[in-house]
């Protein structure tokens, strides 16, 4: 069993990868176990440990990632290239459905003679019919080939595996001379050998360096226990890679090292994806510096000093950090500094939650200008100075304001217009947050804003109207509202009762004011009607009609009473009847102050 098991071994069971992560008794058991860690943690039913002892750690931190299988479970075979390329592609029996069998009888026995292409006309034009099989048919000439997908095939490659047990000093490297893979696909241009049961990197090599088109290669979800080879099988290994420029690594948790050594091998890499590694910092290693496009999707990174070596790279264009959790700009005193080649960058669905980093993008990223940056807390709940929700639009015009060299934004181009539109925006909200906050905060927050004196110069100063009153608009006051409930007045002009003043927040629906209108009072909700008394005057109606004619000219304390009490008539309150719903009795009245009228019926 020795010789069969080891540590890092690959296996299959039930068509579910695994590798071998303990071999060994277990407490409470007879016999040698096998521990494996399964590629869908979801698989297994612990992460290495049975009964508080633990016997192997998985490389993926799940609670259900391992389990403890018996050496004499039979595994699934595994398949070698070639194999996996006739079960993939050429696996089924098929008849063409633009073939006719001919038969003819010949000494009594009915024999197939020949085949003869059945055409399809359509008004009278001979077309090809391309069908299913006819599809399948195509994908059966193997040679003919150039996109190859072997993912999730069981393969293997013994030939260019050295044994766990074998001294490296003794290994000479696989055979050469090998055509096995050429022979059966000579023009593949694009190989993706994901999920499958390779051990170690020659193995691969020794499939590529059979491919002399290949241009593209991705091996995500192997396991690889070791990927170190020697100084001949590294120059084997650049010759087998030399046309390849695009790569993708996912799923494997390599370390960095191993990573970064590996792609030093790929002499033209341009392209490279490294998602899904748990990574959470990079270490010092550098990668080859032909790298142009970096996608590191789905990985732990929480800054831009955890990705410090990748300021190395010359020629670096374009850097994805998607679904991360990037909060911050920096965790240690140095502002780390990417190239200037890179242009485009994606933080989408990260943990942004603070203009400052959005601020200080143009000095960490100087050649910055196309970016993604949605899905971040910080456009979750937007506010202006003065309180009031912005909208996701307004966030946009905010980020766009701020980064002056963009000419792309969430993969929306920026026109002038566009920007010309946000940075006067941004110019406007600036004053409004110094117009509510004390004079002597203003250096503070102008500080806050690195492009206010750019954008002034641009734009020119705006013109900021302090109120030595103003409410500070991050404080609660400032989402509250003082309103005073009456029941309208007598002919005295004196107020029925006494008034029911309240504060309640702006966001307050109207159902809500009319409750607690309707619980003081004793009144039923729905019969109660809110108006609002603005406190500002408009003429009134056929007013002029009033004061002319017969009344006009009635004598006496009575006439002059009338009189008066009509060219005080000549303007009248506007009020606003606010109409029960769900609407926020912030957005039917003005100001933080209101006198409502209930009227009952």
């Amino acid at each position: 069993m020795a010789s069969e098991f080891y540590i890092g071994k690959r296996l299959s069971f039930d068509e579910r990868l695994c590798t071998v992560r303990y071999i060994g008794e277990v407490k409470g058991t007879k016999g040698t176990w096998l521990g494996v860690e399964w590629d869908d943690p979801i698989r297994g039913k612990h992460s290495g440990e049975h009964a508080g002892t633990r016997y192997f750690q998985c490389v993926r931190n799940h609670p259900t990632a391992g389990s403890f299988v018996r050496p004499t479970r039979k595994p699934d075979p595994s398949r070698s290239f070639v194999e996996a390329l006739k079960a993939k592609y050429a696996s089924e029996d098929f008849e063409d459905p633009d073939v006719e069998v001919v038969f003819v009888t010949k000494n009594d026995k009915k024999e197939r003679l020949v085949q003869q292409n059945r055409p399809v006309r359509i008004s009278g034009k001979e077309v090809e019919e391309v069908g299913f099989d006819k599809i399948r048919k195509q994908l059966a000439e193997l040679s003919e080939l150039k996109f190859v997908i072997l993912d999730g095939l069981r393969m293997s490659r013994p030939v260019a595996s050295r044994k766990e047990s074998q001294n490296p000093s003794e290994w000479n490297g696989w055979p050469t001379g090998l055509k096995d893979v050429s022979d059966a696909c000579p023009k593949v241009i694009e190989l993706d050998l994901s999920r499958n049961l390779f051990e170690e990197w020659r193995e691969v090599v020794s499939i590529c360096e059979q491919l002399d088109k290949l241009k593209s290669l991705r091996v995500d979800g192997n396991r690889f226990r070791d990927t170190t080879l020697t100084e001949t099988e590294k120059e084997r290994a650049r010759a087998a890679f030399r046309n390849i420029k695009a790569v993708k690594m996912e799923d494997n948790f390599l370390p960095w090292d191993q990573v970064a050594e590996v792609t030093n091998l790929f002499p033209q890499i341009t392209s490279f994806v490294a998602s899904s590694n748990f990574y959470t910092t990079l270490t010092d290693d550098i990668l080859n510096s032909t790298i142009t496009d970096l996608t590191f999707e789905e990985n732990s990174f929480h800054s831009f000093s955890d990705l410090i070596s990748l300021t190395k790279l010359p020629n670096l264009r374009r850097l994805v950090l998607k679904s991360n959790q990037i909060s911050e700009v920096t965790n240690t005193d140095a502002l780390p500094v990417f190239s200037p080649t890179l242009t485009e960058l994606d933080l989408s669905y990260n943990e942004i939650s603070s203009w400052a980093f959005i601020d200080k993008l143009v000095h960490i990223f100087p050649g910055l200008t196309s970016l993604r940056v949605s899905h971040n807390p910080l456009y979750n709940s937007l506010r202006a100075a003065d309180g009031r929700a912005l909208s996701a639009e307004d966030g946009y015009m905010l980020t766009l304001a701020r980064l002056k060299n963009l000419k792309t934004l969430n993969y929306s181009p920026i026109t002038d217009k566009e920007r010309l539109n946000a940075e006067s925006y941004y110019l406007s909200l600036i004053a409004r947050e110094v117009t509510f906050a004390p004079r002597n905060q203003e250096e503070q927050i102008l500080a806050t804003h690195p492009r206010y004196k750019e954008l002034c110069e641009e734009y020119g100063e705006p013109v900021i109207k302090r109120e030595d009153n103003a409410v500070n608009p991050n404080s609660l006051a400032a989402r509250l509202m003082r309103i005073s409930f009456h029941q309208g007045k007598d002919d005295s002009g004196q107020l029925v009762g006494a008034p029911f003043e309240i504060e309640i927040p702006r966001s307050s629906t109207v159902y809500t004011v009319l409750g607690l209108v309707g619980k003081h009072y004793g009144f039923a909700p729905r019969r109660c009607k809110l108006i609002w008394e603005t406190g500002d005057w408009m003429p009134a109606t056929g007013a002029s009609d009033s004061i002319d004619g017969d009344s006009a000219s009635e004598s006496g304390e009575d006439g002059e009473n009338r009189t008066a009490d009509k060219v005080k008539g000549e303007s009248v309150m506007r009020e606003v009847e606010i109409v029960p719903g769900t609407r926020s009795i912030g957005t039917w009245i003005d100001g933080r102050e209101a006198f409502v009228r209930i009227e009952h019926s």
